[in-house]
């Protein structure tokens, strides 16, 4: 964790380093998210807005005295107590440095940051975790921000959760059909994910298939 030096300070008169239209950016807050009084304003905000993502040095080694002989850079994802996983991003510099002076900000637009998200298997954004307003930005609005699918989301993680023949996402309905063995069924039934009904409110279908 850092030790806060920075705080308070909207951009320092630094230039980020940054890919595509934010190679200049100067780590100023975004106000439009930061400000955000719903998570409905806060997502339309994300789509058009930027954050900066915090990458920090990982020890891959260390010598006698406990020093880092080699590391490698990484991006931060935060672990819930339910064993949920976020992204840790950032609207301006400012809130960046209370949490970690050390980590090496760099800025994406919100859409860029919610696939990243996705990508790494993390089922929410985490803004501004040291402050000043920290918010949780759920799964069903991170896909939407990142432009993906529910049902195809939804159902890639089922066929990652489950035991299953396959699964179909039935558009006409709104709903996703596994087919699993019939000795699995009732199981998989019991145990599907609550992530995966947040994406899918018309609900799981599971069909049993002979496994003769």
């Amino acid at each position: 964790m850092g030790d806060g030096a920075g705080a308070g300070v909207s951009g320092e008169g630094r230039t980020l380093a940054g890919p595509g239209g934010f190679a200049s950016d100067d780590g100023a807050p975004d106000f439009a998210i930061r400000n955000a009084r719903s998570p409905e304003d806060r997502a339309q905000a994300l789509r058009t807005g930027r954050v900066l993502v915090a990458v920090v040095a990982d020890a891959d080694e260390v010598d006698e005295s406990g020093a880092d002989k080699s590391s490698h850079m990484s991006v931060v994802s935060m672990l819930a107590g339910d064993g949920r996983r976020g992204l840790l991003v950032f609207t301006g510099l400012d809130s960046l440095l209370v949490w970690n002076s050390q980590a090496r900000p760099v800025p994406v637009s919100g859409k860029d940051a919610a696939a990243a998200a996705i990508d790494d298997g993390c089922e929410a954004l985490v803004i501004d975790v040291a402050g000043p307003t920290s918010a949780v930005v759920q799964e069903s609005d991170v896909v939407a921000i990142a432009g993906i699918d529910p049902l195809d989301h939804a159902a890639s993680m089922l066929a990652e959760f489950v035991e299953a023949e396959s699964v179909v996402v039935d558009r006409d309905s709104a709903r996703l059909r596994v087919m699993v063995k019939a000795h699995l069924a009732e199981d998989v039934a019991a145990n599907i994910p609550a992530r995966v009904f947040a994406l899918v409110p018309a609900g799981v279908e599971v069909v049993a298939v002979d496994s003769r």
